[in-house]
């Protein structure tokens, strides 16, 4: 019952293997809008899941996916920031500042797996790429305290000067609790 639906004019292309068709966006206004709002307002934990192909070009702080109702309250994955920095988890409410969980690098072109995972018992965060953890740390705010978000988004973010994604999206997944490490590895093909 959460289908996204798509605005501008995304393509489906080529996804990895075994996986069928992925949506690729142009960089210049496709997106999916995903209906998910009142569903993150319930969540104290959370995985977001998805095999990524980023272009490695186009404009800067592109979103994978940003959910939230503003500038001020979101949560997201950007393969870079601005257009060579490291790939980038960040969290924030209009009440508590926005913490970063930075990978060692930007996120490198062709076909790869990324997963974000709050863990509310441990109050971390976790960023895999591939299957192996490139960033973890203690974690102030959950899903939920963001309340009911209108702004759900794969490809596109809650800053209007952002860049829109250039890249394709495959197997998006959104989970009401935080996967285990070999569960992440399983989703990155680990089997």
């Amino acid at each position: 019952g959460n289908n996204g639906t798509v605005s501008g004019e995304p393509l489906y292309g080529t996804g990895p293997s075994g996986y069928g068709k992925a949506l690729t966006f142009d960089g210049l206004n496709d997106y999916v809008n995903v209906p998910v709002g009142t569903l993150l307002s319930t969540l104290s934990d959370i995985t977001v899941a998805s095999w990524i192909n980023w272009s490695g070009t186009g404009g800067g702080w592109q979103r994978v996916w940003d959910f939230g109702t503003g500038t001020t309250n979101y949560l997201f994955l950007t393969p870079a920031q601005g257009t060579t920095g490291p790939m980038t988890f960040a969290i924030r409410t209009a009440t508590v500042a926005e913490k970063r969980f930075a990978a060692p690098s930007s996120l490198p072109t062709g076909w790869h797996h990324t997963a974000v995972a709050i863990d509310s018992t441990a109050m971390t965060a976790t960023v895999y790429l591939d299957g192996a953890v490139v960033s973890s740390s203690s974690v102030a705010v959950l899903p939920r305290d963001l309340g009911v978000t209108n702004q759900n988004w794969i490809g596109r973010s809650q800053f209007t000067a952002d860049a829109f994604f250039n890249g394709a999206v495959d197997d998006f997944r959104l989970y009401n609790r935080a996967l285990s490490a070999p569960e992440v590895r399983y989703l990155a093909g680990d089997r």
